[in-house]
């Protein structure tokens, strides 16, 4: 990863955070898959389609357990 003097990253960085749950499609932030995803900035589950706890345990970045916790949901 390379940073410009701005402290931005560069387009074909591959860290960027994606802004959709993989599991439901709901919008999520930035900063929710930096803090709830994989090492790849993706989230598997929001807080749409799962609860707090499960989000907090981290299966929001594994898609097994987020499919898991969204058939619980409904």
């Amino acid at each position: 990863m390379s940073i410009d003097m701005m402290g931005t990253r560069e387009a074909d960085d591959n860290k960027t955070a994606e802004t959709q749950c993989r599991n439901c499609g709901s919008f999520v932030t930035p900063q929710f898959t930096r803090v709830f995803g994989n090492n790849q900035n993706v989230v598997f589950g929001c807080f749409e389609c799962m609860t707090a706890t499960d989000v907090k345990r981290g299966s929001a970045n594994d898609p097994e357990d987020a499919a898991r916790a969204r058939k619980e949901m409904q």
